[in-house]
């Protein structure tokens, strides 16, 4: 009897297999990503870990206060902007535990995406008065209903809903 050779590409299909299951968890690895940009905290120096003690936005002549209405909303066209001031009080210390003058950091929602910024001139016990000018979001529909915080490293953040409209 004769035998013939049995041809399997057993180790070409692994192979293949293998790197569908690359490309498979690689796009799912991106579709989880984190959209973050900006300043990481630890690129702040003398960094002060500071909290947000107060904020104001401002929508044409209307005033609304996320610290003491927390998640207020408010409606808003979508080729407006509006106006943030907020306040990060610094505590007694750096957190390299010196009292040496630094930065004190936030981040940000509202740009559509995590913005984490580093602010100059930071000391012990002080009050660091920002204002920030939002607009839509260009990575947002045009219509949709957009969540934001504003965050220090400290727990508690302020956060607001606006409903874009057209």
């Amino acid at each position: 009897m004769y035998r013939t050779k049995s041809h399997t590409h057993r180790g070409k299909n692994l192979l293949m297999l293998g790197f569908a299951m690359i490309l498979v968890v690689s796009l799912g690895i991106s579709a989880n990503e984190a959209f973050a940009m900006g300043q990481a905290p630890s690129t702040c120096n003398n960094r002060y870990d500071g909290t947000i003690t107060a904020m104001k936005i401002t929508v044409g002549y209307r005033t609304y206060n996320p610290m003491a209405n927390p998640e207020v909303s408010f409606q808003l066209k979508n080729d407006r902007s509006y106006t943030v001031t907020f306040t990060i009080h610094t505590p007694s210390q750096s957190s390299q535990n010196n009292t040496l003058a630094g930065d004190t950091w936030y981040d940000t929602s509202a740009p559509g995406y995590q913005l984490g910024t580093c602010v100059s001139g930071a000391a012990p016990n002080q009050d660091i008065t920002l204002t920030e000018t939002e607009s839509h979001p260009g990575n947002l529909a045009p219509q949709t209903t957009q969540n934001v915080t504003w965050n220090t490293l400290v727990p508690g953040h302020a956060a607001y809903c606006i409903k874009w409209i057209n």
